[in-house]
């Protein structure tokens, strides 16, 4: 057998290891990925869930039965201190919703966004709540701070809620 024949045999083999080699440790370190991908979706959900409930403790505390009967009605009834603590609620929560939903959390799933507004913004009962997402909603629609998919599932919920379209300043 010629040298340079035996040369490229031991050349190419070479390669074919490190290629394996490159193969294998790309491997491990999709599976490393995976796994911190998965750790940090549940790290995400556990915050989500924490500021929630911190959220909703607050809102609990500093809330009155004349606050939440007002907030049936509309926002319009509420006084200025009520304002303040409803719209300081409901912006808490819209903000943990947004960002669980910008960086993709259960695959930006509508449904799950539809949930938590209708439950934790209690849209369903408290006509105000439905007032404070129109009057947020409106200063940030077309300008790319909120994705445009996040605000039509919320815009969905408070029609299908109220039975109205929101168009206008008024529902």
């Amino acid at each position: 057998m010629d040298l340079l024949v035996l040369a490229q045999l031991v050349t190419g083999i070479a390669t074919l290891v490190v290629a394996t080699v490159l193969i294998w440790q790309m491997i491990i370190q999709k599976k490393a990925l995976d796994i911190a991908h998965n750790d940090a979706d549940a790290n995400m959900s556990l915050q989500a869930m924490e500021s929630r409930s911190e959220q909703i403790r607050w809102f609990a505390e500093n809330s009155t039965p004349e606050l939440l009967e007002k907030l049936k009605k509309g926002y319009e009834y509420l006084n200025h201190k009520e304002k303040e603590i409803a719209s300081s609620h409901h912006q808490n929560i819209s903000q943990v919703l947004a960002t669980e939903w910008r960086l993709g959390r259960l695959g930006k799933n509508p449904e799950y966004l539809r949930y938590t507004m209708g439950h934790h913004m209690k849209m369903n009962e408290y006509k105000g709540m439905r007032d404070i997402w129109k009057i947020t909603t409106a200063s940030v629609k077309g300008t790319g701070l909120v994705e445009k998919q996040y605000i039509e599932v919320g815009d969905q919920v408070c029609e299908e809620i109220s039975g109205k379209k929101l168009t206008g300043d008024k529902f």
